[in-house]
């Protein structure tokens, strides 16, 4: 039967999984997205402590809900609003003008900027130095 092929439906439940369309809804938790650090405030000007840090703070957020975040201190585990008009250094063009900054700390009082798109936090920039925006 040769030009006969039938196309098998892809999976959308099974044993162990259900796919819905809207599969990413109800996530409250964040997940913290990398790929757009400002190449003066990246991972890469960072110590191997502050890595260390860094590593170990997003851990603990990524075990919070954005709720408890946004309650939490804002020099502890919180998160507080920073202006795009105090950054100091050039904002990746990706970053539209209507977008609202947070800061997180990552070590001791040492800020990580970036912004919330949904449930993800794209970080761009590791503030480790604290020459982003005035404090």
């Amino acid at each position: 039967m040769a030009g006969n092929h039938l196309k098998k439906p892809q999976a959308t439940q099974g044993k162990n999984f259900k796919i819905t369309e809207d599969k990413y809804e109800n996530i409250d938790y964040p997940v913290f997205c990398l790929k757009h650090l400002h190449k003066d405030y990246h991972i890469d000007k960072c110590t191997a402590e502050e890595k260390i840090r860094l590593l170990e703070r997003l851990h603990k957020l990524s075990n919070m809900t954005w709720q408890n975040i946004q309650l939490a201190p804002k020099h502890g585990l919180g998160s507080e609003k920073i202006a795009r008009t105090s950054i100091k250094a050039a904002i990746p063009g990706h970053i539209t003008p209507e977008v609202n900054f947070l800061a997180l700390r990552f070590d001791g009082m040492k800020p990580l900027v970036g912004y919330r798109s949904g449930f993800i936090l794209h970080i761009i920039y590791l503030d480790r130095d604290f020459t982003l925006y005035d404090h």
